[in-house]
């Protein structure tokens, strides 16, 4: 595993483990013990094994992390504890990550900022940014524009048909309310763009 530089770095752009992604795969079946494997564009992996019984519940994080100057590369192999609480609605429960350094619950572990280990946003001194915290208004707007933009897209490509028994499909409400989203967003950042752009022009004295 490789390691990030020391700049600011958002949630999206940190190494990141989901619990839900794990529920996904099965890692958590009742009275069991699984195995799986997560890979990273960057090349980046890492195998979790996974106990799911009344008496453990854990994550098991085996990996290594090579030196990039020296070229030798340490192991790492330890667990994180599962918590579970009851849901508010009455079904089933809740689980999360428990942090290996802070101890508080977590849905979403990071690796950033050079940390060997995995551990919860709160637990890094470094703080670990939401996208819409370091950019301007204009391009908050501009990147919801284009996130929506490729939901549109991956969802246009689903749809098959438009009706079904004599309704429109769920699929194709979607897409109208993307289509209704799309131009608001566009509007939007636009208008935010013109207000820029006549801020500047002012500023100069043209």
């Amino acid at each position: 595993m490789g390691k990030h530089s020391t700049g600011a770095i958002t949630t999206g752009g940190a190494l990141r483990i989901e619990l839900s992604n794990l529920i996904k795969i099965g890692l958590f079946k009742q009275e069991s013990k699984t195995s799986g494997t997560i890979c990273w564009t960057n090349g980046s992996k890492i195998e979790i094994q996974s106990e799911f019984t009344d008496k453990n519940k854990f994550i098991r994080l085996i990996y290594s992390i090579t030196n990039n100057t020296t070229g030798e590369a340490k192991n790492y192999d330890y667990k994180i504890e599962i918590a579970s609480i009851p849901s508010n609605l009455g079904k089933g429960e809740i689980l999360y990550f428990v942090c290996p350094t802070t101890g508080n619950y977590a849905r979403i572990l990071y690796k950033c900022y050079g940390s060997p280990i995995w551990k919860s946003r709160n637990a890094y001194s470094i703080r670990i940014y939401y996208r819409s915290q370091i950019h301007s208004k204009y391009d908050h707007y501009n990147n919801m524009y284009w996130d929506n933009e490729k939901d549109l897209e991956r969802l246009s490509l689903e749809v098959k048909k438009s009706h079904y028994k004599g309704k429109l499909t769920r699929k194709l409400i979607r897409i109208q309310k993307l289509e209704d989203r799309k131009q608001m967003l566009d509007f939007k950042r636009w208008q935010l763009f013109t207000e820029r752009f006549h801020k500047d022009y002012n500023s100069r004295g043209l």
